[in-house]
């Protein structure tokens, strides 16, 4: 079974026309809803944003969610000409070493492997991976939030402290956080996230796939979908469904062509 771990975020968003609107975000309720359409079991373990609890149920998974002492609140203002200005207006409680092996403890005991889905660097921090990893649990790693060191606005910070993923068994960068945590995304960048397989995502490009020890990273081709606008989780989705094909058995190659066609399959019905 595949756990996943993050916060449930407030997403604020100001349209360019001036209405504004509230939503449930956050990596587990975007993974959820794909472990979810693929028949996959799993579970949400999450804090923060208890009125928005129900959408992430909605997904379709069984949710824990433990105490908080506050929310995480992701604000986007939407322009005319298409720009928009995105920032991290308040940070939630993140989780602890105590949290895992407390109140998340029996949850956590029926997983094979958990994918941890950050929003910020000390979301979930290393004595809270090293709690994580002695438990023997494969632990997938989103990075998304190693690049955004806290308040203001969202743009990729590093470089990388390598004991921020003491424990991980995969990472998965955006290209843009590979560029700036790593310093760039051949295989002596990728080697200093010090993790065995290292995956890139290039968006409508595809991704990269790298293993400890390979001279160079493996591109794997992506799913064209026509007329694609909204891709809105689409992260958080190809993580939780790379970590699923992984814990089936499959390399990390095939395992990220079927996350990439697992996705592509999500967001073709919103094209």
């Amino acid at each position: 079974m595949i756990a996943l771990l993050g916060q449930t975020v407030r997403d604020e968003i100001v349209h360019a026309d001036g209405a504004a609107e509230v939503r449930c975000g956050g990596a587990p309720v975007f993974a959820a809803r794909a472990l979810s359409a693929a028949g996959i079991p799993g579970v949400v373990i999450t804090r923060g944003a208890d009125d928005l609890h129900g959408d992430v149920a909605a997904a379709g998974l069984p949710v824990l969610a433990g105490p908080s002492g506050g929310t995480f609140v992701s604000r986007l203002v939407l322009h005319p000409d298409g720009h928009r200005d995105h920032e991290i207006a308040a940070l939630g409680t993140p989780f602890s070493a105590a949290d895992l092996t407390g109140w998340a403890a029996s949850t956590l005991a029926d997983a094979t492997t958990v994918v941890v889905g950050t929003q910020w660097r000390d979301d979930v921090g290393p004595d809270a991976l090293r709690a994580l990893h002695r438990t023997g649990r494969r632990i997938v790693f989103d990075a998304q939030g190693l690049a955004r060191p806290g308040l203001g606005p969202v743009v990729p910070a590093g470089p990388l402290d390598p004991d921020w993923l003491d424990g991980v068994d995969v990472v998965k960068f955006s290209d843009a956080e590979a560029h700036a945590l790593l310093g760039g995304l051949d295989a002596t960048a990728l080697a200093r996230a010090g993790v065995p397989i290292v995956v890139v995502t290039h968006g409508e490009q595809g991704a990269d796939v790298w293993r400890a020890g390979d001279a160079e990273p493996v591109r794997v081709p992506p799913r064209r979908i026509p007329r694609l606008a909204d891709t809105v989780g689409a992260g958080d989705m190809f993580t939780a469904l790379f970590a699923a094909a992984l814990d089936a058995g499959d390399a990390p190659v095939a395992a990220t062509e079927r996350a990439s066609a697992g996705v592509a399959e999500i967001l073709a019905l919103r094209a």
